[in-house]
């Protein structure tokens, strides 16, 4: 078996990783604005329609700002902002509004976070569906059974280990899938493994024990895990 070519069945080629329609486009999976400049090399790249491909910008520049303004405890950009949000928060005010809007303190000046929801689990889907079309050549276009999204530092002891800990199945990924020729040829692999794409930025692992799952970091803060049957 060539290593450097992938075997997943023709079915599942042509098709959007986050619709399942027709793909006549391609889109990095993280999206750039989670990461800094320089990027990595060879990026992962899913088939996408155009419709998703820009449909998912606008919350993917909510949710990278987001978690900028609630690590440093403002909406109010400075010197110590990643230079990219810097400029999407002074270029546009309406998200730092936005942000703003669900910033709460209590009375001892406690600050407290209530994102949008909706645009942060749309881009998690988004982020986790296009990692399983990735790896597993596979789409889960439909609703995972399971979907948590929670800060690192919010997280108990235990539920740290249990998130760190990647369960196995002792089998091989999906056949013929980029997974599958990696873990073949000994290359590492994002399979039931923590893959650092950004150090610091973004790392995740994928899986099929018990289901088609995954696991992502964002900005080493926001810890995602998705899981369909």
């Amino acid at each position: 078996m060539d290593p450097k070519k992938l075997f997943i069945d023709d079915r599942m080629k042509g098709i959007c990783a986050y619709c399942g329609g027709t793909p006549n486009s391609r889109d990095h999976v993280p999206s750039k604005v989670l990461l800094d400049e320089p990027y990595p090399k060879n990026l992962p790249v899913v088939e996408s329609c155009t419709s998703c491909n820009q449909g998912f910008s606008a919350a993917e520049e909510y949710i990278a700002c987001l978690i900028e303004c609630v690590m440093h405890g403002t909406t109010i950009p400075n010197e110590k902002f990643r230079p990219k949000i810097f400029a999407t928060l002074n270029a546009r005010p309406s998200i730092a509004s936005r942000i703003e809007n669900g910033k709460q303190a209590d009375r001892h000046g406690n600050l407290f976070w209530q994102p949008e929801e909706g645009s942060v689990k749309e881009v998690v889907l988004k982020l986790a569906r296009g990692h399983i079309a990735y790896e597993l050549g596979i789409q889960r276009i439909d609703e995972p059974e399971f979907i948590d999204i929670s800060p690192l530092p919010n997280m108990t002891k235990e539920q740290l280990e249990i998130f760190f800990s990647l369960s196995s199945s002792h089998l091989y990924p999906e056949i013929g899938s980029r997974a599958f020729v990696s873990v073949l040829s000994g290359k590492v692999s994002a399979f039931e493994n923590w893959l650092v794409v950004q150090n610091g930025r973004y790392q995740y692992a994928i899986g099929q024990s018990d289901g088609d799952w995954v696991k992502i970091i964002i900005n080493g803060y926001l810890a995602c895990h998705v899981i369909w049957d």
